[in-house]
């Protein structure tokens, strides 16, 4: 009956607008779909081609049985740490799936309060409190800390998520050069005169692989008064005397003035926090958006990180095996003749330079099973379009001696290797 009666009301619309009336709602979508056609176009050809390289759920290689898993952020290989496992499922028969509230509405569990507690002590900061992700965690924090009469500062190469932040802040959003402190310097004097301005870099920034000049950064901004937030989302647990991130690489953790980061990486688990002076994370926890009308993180997760958090402070041979693997990756790839731009961590990128062949690698590497993330634009400039690989203590030797062999045998033919730096520079 009620389907019947749709349906002579479809008829009823067709006959007085001499349309379906679907026909407008499909001129509408394609109104809004026309800026994305390029990109729509792209996806199409890359699926035809099976060269489509994102969302990838396969994890068995075509050729050994077991991929060699370059994508990962879990650069301690503790993910698959049954500690780390025991705990979420622990907090899971203690606590449910989900607290279903925000934090401030009684989202927070006993498992919350001493993972922000633990974050707190590990980092020598106050206090600490933790947003659903890590780029809540950058975007909550930007935007409730600074307002449109304030200046932000902001690394030309930090992430999506301190964009993002800086721009719903509606402050003044400033871009100096990449790790250039003369550049932030010099917008300083011009600009930070009697305003409250924050400064805004990163510990390893993700696309590159290079780590931030802080101590330069710290000295000009707080000259100027200017608070520093630094991102160690790439840096915790891989920097540092006992993992606590690029603060701690620089002996400044008593310098920096907000510590954000994420758990989704050296922790094992989803998430993301702030660390800092109890008045600032008081003030952030009580007016952030992102953290007040979203969710609380999952009492699985807290508990996951927690663990993943006391691991990496009871056994630093962990990250002492992370970095023998990073240095052996680097040196490897550079004897290949393949460019890894500037860095000098875990993440590893891979110059390409095009995008169109940085999408058909990345699928061919991972038909062969080792498996990267490509990075195109909007990620970044066409010209600088790379595959980008992420070295974890959990690799074996093995595993990235494959790698390589792979890399360098499959992006021969594609024309990847030594002239690439050159042609992007002077693209």
């Amino acid at each position: 009956m009620k389907t019947s009666a749709l349906a002579g009301r479809r008829q009823k619309a067709l006959r007085k607008n001499g349309s379906a009336p679907g026909d407008s709602r499909r001129r509408a979508r394609a109104q809004f779909l026309a800026p994305f056609a390029p990109l729509l176009a792209q996806i199409e050809a890359t699926r035809r081609d099976d060269l489509y390289p994102f969302f990838s759920t396969d994890r068995e290689s075509a050729l050994h049985g077991r991929p060699v898993v370059l994508v990962a952020n879990d650069y301690l290989g503790l993910s698959a740490d049954p500690r780390v496992r025991d705990a979420a499922r622990e907090a899971i028969a203690r606590f449910g799936t989900s607290r279903c509230a925000s934090p401030l509405a009684g989202g927070q569990t006993t498992l919350h309060q001493a993972l922000a507690t633990s974050l707190a002590e590990f980092l020598h900061q106050e206090a600490a409190t933790l947003f659903p992700s890590g780029y809540q965690a950058n975007v909550g924090v930007i935007s409730a800390l600074v307002s449109k009469d304030d200046l932000i500062l902001t690394d030309l190469f930090n992430h999506a998520s301190i964009v993002d932040g800086a721009r719903l802040s509606g402050a003044q959003v400033r871009h100096f050069q990449h790790n250039s402190a003369t550049h932030l310097e010099r917008i300083l004097s011009q600009e930070a005169s009697g305003r409250r301005v924050l400064v805004i870099v990163e510990g390893v920034y993700s696309a590159d692989g290079d780590m931030g000049d802080l101590p330069a950064v710290c000295a000009v901004a707080h000259a100027r008064g200017a608070l520093v937030m630094v991102d160690e989302a790439h840096s915790l647990g891989v920097l540092g005397d006992s993992g606590a991130g690029a603060a701690e690489h620089f002996d400044l953790l008593n310098d920096v003035d907000l510590i954000v980061g994420t758990m989704s990486k050296s922790l094992a688990s989803v998430g993301g926090f702030v660390a800092a002076d109890q008045n600032l994370v008081d003030a952030i926890a009580h007016s952030a958006r992102a953290l007040i009308f979203s969710a609380a993180l999952p009492p699985a997760s807290a508990a996951a990180a927690l663990a993943a958090l006391e691991i990496v402070q009871c056994e630093p041979g962990r990250r002492d095996r992370l970095w023998r693997n990073t240095r052996t990756f680097l040196a490897q790839l550079a004897a290949a003749g393949l460019d890894t731009m500037r860095s000098v961590t875990p993440v590893v990128p891979i110059l390409v330079g095009d995008a169109s062949r940085t999408i058909e690698l990345a699928a061919r590497l991972r038909a062969h099973g080792v498996h990267v993330c490509p990075a195109i634009p909007p990620m970044v400039p066409a010209h600088l379009s790379r595959v980008r690989a992420h070295v974890t203590a959990a690799h074996e030797t093995a595993e990235l001696d494959t790698a390589v062999e792979t890399i360098v045998a499959v992006g021969g033919p594609l024309g990847i290797g030594r002239a690439q730096r050159t042609a992007a520079l002077r693209a």
